[in-house]
């Protein structure tokens, strides 16, 4: 039996989003990603309003990696 790996939506777009400069242009296509993608719906909507509520570019890169480890289960928390 072959083994599938899946990737978290994050694994699939960190790559993208970390090379772009401009917060509404990585946050669009964040929202846009996950709003296209079959997850559940809370996880969904808790992504969509803690993406909402950031303001700067950092903070932005700081959530995608936080959400990363998070669902990829190796957060400390």
């Amino acid at each position: 039996m072959k083994k599938v790996q899946i990737k978290s939506v994050f694994e699939q777009i960190s790559e993208q989003v970390f090379k772009m400069n401009n917060l509404n242009e990585a946050k669009t296509f964040t929202i846009n990603f996950i709003n296209e993608k079959n997850i559940n719906e809370i996880n969904k909507k808790n992504i969509l309003q803690q993406l909402n509520d950031i303001k700067t570019l950092v903070r932005f890169q700081t959530y995608i990696c936080n959400s990363l480890l998070k669902y990829e289960g190796m957060s400390v928390n």
